[in-house]
């Protein structure tokens, strides 16, 4: 009988320890779920204000990171979204000098400067930028969180947070590129790429970069160099002309430099749709055709002569280049025919007839 009344009231203080670990561990799972939706929910009302600033809905931005401000955790955070608001008020038109007051009166320094050279340089003031805050040691300050989803409200699934020092100096820097401080708007750009995160604000910094060193400084070297980078980001936006230039500009040089196979190799890595396919053919049939490689090249200016390419604006010197590469591998008559098809094709322009004319007149082939 003792051993029945010992083993029920061992089973009873079992099960009261297990519906204790069991409860506990219920508590625990609804807390973080509590905390999970707490932070995704303000996750979204971050991403939806930023991407209303991105589509340039200034009112509806600066009403939702009031909002953000209102709900902030902490000063710092209040702050940031003070610095969101400085900027949605000063783009807006003839707001300027109310969205410097609301980002002058901002207690934290760095999203205070932040906010201040964000409206300056949407209004174009880079002698403003330079001057107010040329002595900055920027690179020093503090790392403070800057929501952005990026410049393009169309890739928001690659959002990272940025550092406003990111930001700040590619403001600072291009602003120096714009009056002609050369090596000063290096330092800071150099700076800026380093610091981002997201792909599309890197190229975007790299490019200013690459501009900068190619107009300002006379540095082919330098520029090519930031190109380079650029050509090696996955994250760039294809719809970004910016991106999709850096690597006909990058294979351009290369191939200036006679290094055909890395310039191949650069046009390797385009986008193969879009608007930019005629451009990536055309510069691998001038690629391969420098480098002694012509039946390749006629096949990729063939390409680029598509009939899906008929009303682009580049087509009639895709044929041209496809005409001049087939005398070239002494497909004569081929040629021949190309270049008849330029003379009167309606879309065709006086420089390129010119130019189909004088080719057939070569070949001893004079237009009827």
């Amino acid at each position: 009988m003792k051993n029945t009344n010992s083993m029920k009231r061992f089973v009873v203080r079992s099960l009261l320890k297990r519906s204790v670990s069991v409860f506990m561990l219920l508590g625990a799972s609804f807390a973080f779920s509590a905390d999970f939706n707490m932070d995704f929910q303000r996750g979204y009302q971050e991403r939806m204000a930023e991407n209303r600033f991105s589509a340039q809905k200034y009112p509806e931005a600066r009403e939702a990171f009031e909002k953000l401000a209102a709900t902030a955790k902490d000063p710092l955070e209040k702050n940031l979204w003070q610095a969101r608001i400085a900027a949605a008020v000063g783009l807006q038109k003839d707001k300027l000098a109310e969205g410097l007051a609301l980002a002058k009166a901002i207690a934290d320094k760095p999203y205070s400067l932040y906010a201040q050279m964000k409206i300056m340089f949407a209004a174009g003031d880079y002698k403003g930028i330079v001057s107010g805050f040329g002595q900055e040691d920027i690179a020093a300050w503090p790392p403070r969180r800057l929501a952005i989803v990026s410049l393009y409200s169309g890739n928001a699934a690659g959002a990272k947070d940025e550092d406003v020092r990111s930001m700040a100096l590619y403001y600072r820097g291009y602003a120096y590129y714009k009056t002609g401080s050369g090596e000063a708007a290096e330092k800071d750009l150099e700076k800026a790429a380093e610091l981002i995160n997201t792909d599309c604000l890197k190229v975007t910094i790299l490019r200013a970069l690459a501009d900068m060193e190619g107009q300002l400084l006379k540095n082919k070297e330098k520029a090519f160099a930031a190109k380079m980078k650029i050509t090696s980001i996955r994250g760039g936006s294809v719809f970004d002309p910016a991106f999709m230039f850096s690597f006909l500009d990058t294979a351009a040089y290369l191939r200036e430099q006679k290094r055909y196979d890395e310039a191949l190799e650069v046009l390797n890595r385009m986008s193969t749709s879009g608007g930019w396919q005629q451009d990536r053919l055309v510069a691998i049939g001038k690629t391969l055709a420098e480098a002694g490689r012509l039946e390749a090249a006629i096949a990729a200016y063939r390409q680029s002569c598509d009939d899906k390419f008929k009303d682009n604006s580049g087509t009639p010197e895709a044929r041209l280049a496809l005409g001049d590469t087939l005398a070239k591998a002494g497909k004569t008559a081929e040629a021949i025919a190309v270049y008849n098809t330029l003379i009167t094709a309606e879309k065709c322009g006086p420089a390129i007839k010119a130019k189909a004319k004088m080719a057939l007149e070569k070949l001893g082939k004079p237009a009827k």
